[in-house]
């Protein structure tokens, strides 16, 4: 089954997300360099890291002038549940 992970912050991330932060950069989401105040989005398939899609301001005043950002449409069907 695939699994999406759909994650967004508008502050430094090691405050709160300390303990998942390997778990994250295995998924092609490194964002230890986000400082306070920054701001990061991201878009991840489990067991595909290349294909994740991320978005960081490292910075509080760059994330206040213009905070990270993305838009996507997922598309698919749905997989059917089996008993």
């Amino acid at each position: 089954m695939m699994g999406i992970a759909v994650g967004l912050s508008a502050d430094e991330p090691t405050r709160r997300l300390g303990d998942a932060l390997p778990t994250l950069k295995k998924m092609g989401v490194d964002v230890a360099d986000v400082q306070y105040r920054g701001s990061f989005a991201f878009i991840a398939q489990k067991s595909h890291p290349s294909k994740t899609v991320l978005r960081k301001v490292v910075t509080n005043e760059d994330s206040h002038k213009r905070p990270a950002h993305l838009r996507a449409v997922i598309t698919g069907r749905p997989i059917a549940k089996t008993r």
